[in-house]
């Protein structure tokens, strides 16, 4: 596996025979697939299939557990959200009250619905960071003819963002040599001092930012001249060449998109009323 500010990507994988583009276009289109089931166990399916093509894709599966607080927070949040601090709804089916506060069927069934809906958007999400380097993401929006000033802030951002890890990393190791060591420590005194971080962070975040607006005008960079996108050569592009197969998986995922949308809105599938997921929750929690 290969360190990159996006994530480990593996060495050596079949995915990078494709062009970066087409993996922008999959992430692009396959995040969308989830908006439109409403049904939580073709969203999980959908899990699985990303899940096959992380193996596939030779992708280390221990990389997993970087994610797992963020799947497990979200889910905590969301069904908190819809239970706890859901209100009062009399006309839904209340399960059991508990200090004071009503526990309904349905928001509980709600909020299966929603978590199972981002589910699927985290893994295509890890899944992209998992191949793809940020020099990837240069190459896809030069492809697609993005103007070269958005291009350029993009390239700013992701190199900006790997400054900000290695000055998290300097505010730690700085904590560490005075002696400060967070095992043993409250999830919340840990929570309350990566709040204080924000601080020392922020400052060299702008210090910079000044230093890169220095670098540009002294190698003569200007606003003006990013926004009229001049003709530039792309050597980078020369190393990569899209295929037959790009086309035809760009083709088939569109193609994808269309028949979902079909079958949602036009036969009425893959709707929560009358899935499967719904009927073994009304079978435990109604009966």
């Amino acid at each position: 596996m290969n360190k990159t500010i996006l994530g480990y990507v593996p060495e050596e994988s079949p995915i990078y025979n494709t062009h970066p583009a087409t993996r922008i276009l999959f992430l692009l289109i396959v995040s969308l697939f989830p908006m439109f089931i409403s049904a939580p166990e073709w969203n999980l399916l959908l899990v699985v299939l990303i899940l096959i093509l992380m193996r596939y894709s030779r992708i280390d599966f221990s990389i997993l557990k970087l994610y797992v607080p963020v799947a497990v927070s979200m889910g905590s949040i969301i069904l908190l959200s819809y239970t706890v601090f859901a209100g009062n709804h009399p006309e839904f089916h209340e399960l059991a009250r508990v200090l004071g506060i009503r526990i309904y069927y349905e928001r509980i069934l709600d909020a299966i619905t929603v978590y199972f809906r981002i589910l699927p958007m985290i893994f295509i999400m890890i899944y992209f960071l998992s191949t793809s380097r940020e020099r990837d993401i240069i190459v896809a929006m030069r492809s697609l003819r993005i103007p070269y000033a958005v291009t350029y802030l993009v390239a700013m951002a992701l190199r900006a963002v790997g400054m900000v890890i290695e000055d998290f990393s300097i505010v730690r190791q700085a904590e560490q040599a005075r002696g400060f060591d967070p095992v043993g420590k409250s999830i919340f005194y840990k929570m309350r001092k990566f709040v204080m971080y924000i601080i020392p962070l922020f400052a060299l975040a702008l210090r910079r930012a000044d230093e890169f607006a220095n670098a540009l005008i002294a190698r003569g960079y200007s606003f003006t001249g990013l926004l009229s996108n001049p003709k530039r050569a792309d050597y980078v592009l020369t190393h990569y060449q899209a295929h037959y197969w790009d086309y035809l998986i760009s083709f088939v995922l569109i193609v994808m998109l269309v028949a979902l949308v079909v079958m949602r809105y036009g036969l009425g599938m893959l709707s929560l009323e009358g899935s499967l997921t719904e009927q073994l929750l009304r079978a435990w929690l109604l009966n």
